[in-house]
């Protein structure tokens, strides 16, 4: 044999073999790529697709926003004109390819579910769909306390072991004072560490384990102490000396806006506010000038001065009835001072009450017919019979082993308290004994709670740190 043809041969061969080899490796990275490219834009447009989705939730809340009628039972598309989102068609169609939808459904009074689907194609795919529910509610027909921070309605579930379902973060160098609810939203005030910080944060908490910030507002310096809400105004006490006293418009939540600010003579500090009705009261620092001063706010844009007056120390909190405004201080001898508001354009001076604890007080809540809760500075809750305001008596106090710095109850029931306990921040109190109140259940936080609200069965708590609103459920 002729081994150089034989050697000729096996090169042929390998060099085919070689050839063969490197045609399925070019093939193989071809299909590679090309997987990895269709994948890469199938995963794409799931990412727009979810876009979309969570796009068509926040257009149906500010459809609600608008308001709940126009949230009519039926499939809608969503069409978008100067920055507001309103219905139209049966379902919109975005770059040609995804399909959405907004289903609404009836779900009882004053609330409607809204499912969002969103559906698409890809190239050479089968069809694709992303789908998500949430439940929306007139928040026009949210609880109203039947006296102040006292609501007429059952406790559900078990409170004995409440549980922390959600919470919201204000951002570093914010310290939360104080927390209103008109459901489904939350509007939070808070004190920063700096100027250019917001103040005053607006969150949608439908989805209690999620709340979602839709609005937040700078104040300038020194924050917000205190908030009070009338309707669609919501009222604020600030330490700022130029504006001790801001309104808000919260009409449409999302578009919150400063309407008003009062400068307030002299440079004491606001350190309370309390709205009942068309009446405005402003609770402040012990200075030359009066602690108390009262506003008609018919037109809250404009509030108008009817009158003020000088109590013994700072005042701190308000609660009232039908007939009395109750203001509770920092006086250890006049800890309440009374104010007949009968006639709301003409409040009028009508008692002090002096509870034998020697303290200065710092919270305050009226249960209907006749009932005062205090929380003071000597780490006690005290039960006050009211039903003569010009006559007041002390009917027990409750060792807290902290300050109680505000409170909301459920009358007949339980009454839920944010305190400066270590370890007990939040505290659950039963009052279905006026004459023996004892502790119900508690939880710790890791700052003082300073403001409280009750809504929709849930408790929502300020806290003096920057995670500063926990929403508070009962145990499972």
């Amino acid at each position: 044999m002729d081994s150089s043809r034989s050697r000729r041969g096996q090169s042929a061969i390998e060099v085919l073999v070689a050839l063969a080899l490197l045609g399925i490796f070019a093939t193989a990275s071809a299909v590679l790529l090309s997987t990895a490219a269709f994948e890469s834009r199938v995963a794409g447009m799931r990412a727009r697709a979810n876009a979309l989705l969570q796009e068509g939730f926040e257009a149906a809340r500010q459809v609600r926003d608008q308001d709940f009628d126009l949230l009519a039972d039926g499939p809608h598309g969503l069409a978008l004109s100067m920055g507001i989102w309103s219905f139209a068609g049966t379902e919109d169609v975005t770059d040609g390819r995804f399909h959405r939808a907004v289903t609404v459904a009836d779900a009882g009074a004053g609330m409607k579910d809204v499912t969002v689907s969103v559906s698409w194609t890809p190239v050479s795919g089968r069809p694709l769909s992303l789908s998500g529910v949430t439940r929306l509610t007139d928040w026009r027909l949210a609880d109203t306390p039947t006296g102040s921070n006292c609501y007429d309605t059952l406790a559900t579930g078990d409170w004995t072991h409440p549980v922390s379902i959600g919470s919201a973060d204000l951002g570093p160098g914010n310290a939360g004072t104080d927390v209103v609810v008109r459901y489904p939203y939350a509007f939070v005030s808070g004190v920063a560490s700096s100027a250019n910080k917001p103040d005053l944060f607006v969150y949608d908490v439908s989805n209690p384990a999620s709340p979602q910030l839709i609005k937040s507002l700078d104040i300038g310096s020194d924050g917000i102490n205190a908030l009070s809400l009338s309707g669609d105004s919501l009222y604020a006490a600030s330490s700022n000396d130029a504006k001790e006293l801001m309104v808000f418009d919260t009409a449409t939540p999302a578009t919150t806006a400063l309407i008003a600010t009062l400068n307030l003579s002299g440079d004491a500090d606001a350190i309370t506010v309390h709205a009942v009705g068309d009446l405005l009261v402003v609770g402040r620092a012990l200075s030359s000038a009066s602690e108390v001063v009262f506003y008609d706010v018919a037109n809250p844009a404009s509030p108008s001065g009817l009158a003020s007056f000088q109590v013994a120390d700072a005042v701190n909190d308000f609660a009232n009835s039908e007939q009395y405004l109750f203001a509770v201080s920092d006086s250890e001898t006049e800890d309440v001072t009374v104010f007949d508001i009968t006639d709301p354009l003409v409040p009028a001076w009508a008692a002090t009450y002096d509870l034998p604890d020697g303290s200065p007080d710092f919270s305050v809540a009226y249960e209907p017919p006749g009932t005062l809760f205090i929380g003071n500075a000597a780490s006690q809750f005290v039960t006050v019979d009211a039903s003569d305001p010009l006559a007041m008596q002390m009917l027990s106090a409750t060792g807290t082993g902290g300050e109680v710095r505000d409170m909301a109850c459920l009358t007949g029931n339980l009454l839920f308290i944010g305190t400066n306990n270590s370890t007990q921040e939040f505290m659950i109190l039963d009052i279905e004994d006026l004459e023996a109140i004892g502790q119900y259940s508690n939880l710790n936080f890791p700052q003082v709670a300073t403001g409280v609200d009750i809504a929709n069965g849930l408790v929502y708590v300020a806290v003096r740190s920057n995670d500063a609103l926990r929403i508070i459920g009962p145990g499972p």
